[in-house]
């Protein structure tokens, strides 16, 4: 068997499965430029032959290409780490190999074997009882001043509401508030993300808020008085609109987190042991009721009960990992690292035993459940999906 075929054959054992030895030859060959070459061309020919020969609908082969896209942009943005690390077992991929291995599972086996004639034409639909779990997405609940909610993610674009004065308006996965009128009323909105949702919302002063799943926002459609105070639970990040008159506050349990023009991140879960809030640009203030702490860039206020204190020098990326689209762990227990992935993936999990490791590295936040936890499970990490809403780690 010449180069070339030895190199396929290992392509088509990869994405049909075949046993990991021979997955570890593939990835040390993607480390050569002319592997990585020849894939390019391997991959472009059977894409434009499958197309030709219409072997898919024209509506797969464009959301597959779409899929395909996404994974190469959210590859390129920057050098990610696809395999994590347990404990000293270190499988650190380059982001040439990250990218090789994204598009081979974003094509599947068909691309890379025989020609077979598609069960039905709606791959997700075929694989629905495989037990795998989607990536989270925009999707949110906004729920108005008179208690009208609208489900964000079904909705069209274009204006939502009028309240006060206010338009609501939404584009894509975000929403907007534009005052057209001044009435004086107070009117308070709040956009909820489920588990496995995220949103962006700009206000009326033009402060951003994003929103990861599992959390909410409170907030009046207009500022007035002396100073723009919005409720906080979960997780969100904040780029305030800079006005030294009307002092920005984000109120989160007991804590005031208080800015005049700042970006800034606050992570308020309920089932995470402290509030984290981390300063990337400007300046920050957070109290509570036993005093306060001011934050420069690059630093975190770390709330516990009555206690507040300061960590220095943060990994402002890990911070913003989830907003940027991926997930980001150091020495992570599996605890954390599910924690996360509960409410992405809107699954609850469940261990059975016990399971000591530790994670390390970077991964793609747009994968399904299964892609990633089989790269977990390179690190040690064995599971199993019931029914698509539970996780079952095992020991």
């Amino acid at each position: 068997m010449n180069k070339e075929n030895d190199f396929r054959h290992l392509l088509e054992n990869y994405v049909s499965g075949v046993p990991q030895p021979e997955h570890q030859k593939l990835l040390e060959l993607l480390e050569k430029e002319e592997y990585r070459k020849q894939l390019e061309e391997i991959l472009k020919e059977e894409w434009e032959n499958r197309a030709h020969e219409g072997d898919y609908p024209p509506q797969v082969l464009a959301s597959i290409e779409r899929n395909l896209l996404n994974r190469i942009n959210a590859q390129a943005g920057e050098a990610k780490i696809v395999a994590l690390t347990a404990r000293k077992r270190k499988l650190w991929l380059r982001i040439s190999v990250a990218a090789s291995v994204a598009i081979l599972l974003a094509i599947g086996a068909a691309f890379l074997t025989k020609k077979e004639t598609p069960a039905d034409s709606n791959p997700i639909a075929r694989n629905a009882g495989s037990g795998d779990v989607p990536p989270g997405g925009e999707k949110a609940i906004l729920t108005l001043a008179n208690g009208q909610q609208i489900v964000l993610d079904t909705a069209a674009n274009g204006a939502l509401a009028s309240q006060g004065g206010i338009k609501v308006i939404k584009i894509g996965g975000q929403l907007s508030y534009d005052e057209v009128a001044k009435t004086g009323e107070v009117l308070y909105n709040t956009i909820t993300t489920p588990r496995g949702g995220e949103y962006q919302v700009e206000l009326a002063d033009g402060s951003k808020a994003w929103l990861n799943a599992a959390s909410s926002l409170r907030f009046p459609a207009a500022f007035t008085g002396k100073s723009r105070v919005v409720e906080l639970t979960g997780e969100g990040y904040f780029e305030v609109a800079h006005n030294p008159d009307m002092p920005f506050q984000v109120k989160v349990n007991n804590l005031y987190v208080t800015v005049l023009g700042t970006h800034f991140n606050i992570n308020s879960y309920a089932d995470e042991p402290q509030v984290r809030t981390t300063l990337l640009e400007g300046r920050l203030m957070v109290n509570n009721e036993t005093g306060h702490v001011i934050l420069n860039p690059g630093q975190q206020a770390n709330a516990s009960g009555a206690q507040l204190r300061i960590e220095y020098d943060v990994d402002v990326n890990k911070v913003m990992a989830w907003k940027n689209g991926y997930f980001s762990f150091d020495n992570a227990p599996v605890e954390t690292v599910m924690r996360e992935l509960s409410r992405w993936y809107d699954i609850d999990v469940i261990y059975e035993g016990d399971n000591n490791e530790t994670f390390s590295g970077k991964i793609d936040r747009k994968l399904s459940l299964k892609d990633l936890l089989d790269g977990l499970g390179q690190a040690k990490v064995h599971y199993r999906i019931e029914n698509g809403k539970k996780l079952v780690i095992l020991p």
